[in-house]
């Protein structure tokens, strides 16, 4: 009787062992997937970031910050426009 009731405890024992190792190796790799999915996102987000520092540096250009003020009709004179003739310069009055 006495080795009957070991027998049953080890049993118990191992079975949850078993269940317990089934378990982590569930959650490590739910968090495996969960860490490829982050650093999907991850570059997905650089190659936007990437992609509107692009247009900002586009449209930063000396050549398109004078296209804009050309189509707003503005008299401001665009930064590093030192190729310009002096009777094209108007400076900006801010009062």
């Amino acid at each position: 009787m006495l080795i009957a009731r070991r027998v049953c405890v080890l049993i118990v024992v191992f079975a949850s062992l078993a269940a317990a190792v089934v378990c982590l190796r569930a959650e490590q790799t739910r968090c495996a997937a969960e860490s490829l999915r982050c650093e999907r996102r991850c570059i997905e987000l650089r190659r936007e970031l990437w992609q509107v520092q692009t247009s900002v540096a586009r449209f930063r250009a000396p050549g398109r910050v004078r296209d804009r003020l050309g189509w707003f009709h503005s008299e401001l004179i665009p930064p590093a426009s030192e190729f310009l003739t002096p009777s094209d310069r108007q400076v900006a009055d801010i009062r």
